[in-house]
């Protein structure tokens, strides 16, 4: 017959009567969690977690039932939310990944419909500006360079892009706000 330790025995005895409380269930402890839980390091954790507490709180507890049958509960409980702890990481998990791809597919037709809109947009600036225009955002080329190639100063191209980038803002102010969410720049 195993020994029994009780609450009043772990108060007086201190280390020497916990090290026995806990070489005496250990391992059936272990086991039991096991029967939760396949991965036996988190059983190891919960046990060892829960003679923490015990130690810890030695002094505090008030257990009505035998110490053995609290061991046995509390191990239990601690699978059980392990369990639902995992559970819900595992639901967040799928949920945030089904949310990325929706967002991806909403992004997709978001820029788009973007693209079409600032084509359309720039067929309405006038043709030196959208020219202008054009060669800095699209073949990232510098004003100067810009001047130089198309035979005007540098100041002409810094105007024509100016006037440009006005009459997008305007053509396009319906997707500034979506553009700014989607960006991941912080509004406030």
């Amino acid at each position: 017959m195993k020994e029994t330790i009780t609450l009043a025995d772990l108060r007086k005895g201190g280390h020497e009567t916990f090290s026995r409380l806990f070489i005496l269930h250990y391992r059936d402890l272990v086991l039991y969690a096991g029967r939760y839980l396949p991965d036996q390091e988190a059983c190891e954790d919960i046990v060892q977690d829960i003679f923490l507490k015990i130690w810890h709180l030695r002094d505090k507890l008030d257990i009505a039932v035998p110490l053995r049958s609290y061991l046995v509960g509390a191990v239990k409980n601690r699978c059980l939310n392990e369990i639902k702890h995992r559970k819900l990481t595992s639901d967040t998990t799928i949920e945030f990944l089904s949310w990325m791809s929706a967002r991806t597919e909403e992004e997709t037709v978001l820029y788009s419909e973007l693209g079409e809109r600032l084509h359309a947009a720039l067929g309405k600036v006038p043709p030196p500006c959208r020219e202008a225009f054009e060669m800095n955002r699209f073949k990232r080329m510098k004003y100067q360079e810009i001047a130089d190639m198309l035979g005007v100063s540098k100041r002409t191209v810094e105007s024509r892009i100016g006037k440009t980038l006005a009459i997008l803002r305007v053509e396009l102010k319906d997707f500034l706000m979506i553009l700014l969410l989607f960006s991941g720049i912080p509004l406030w």
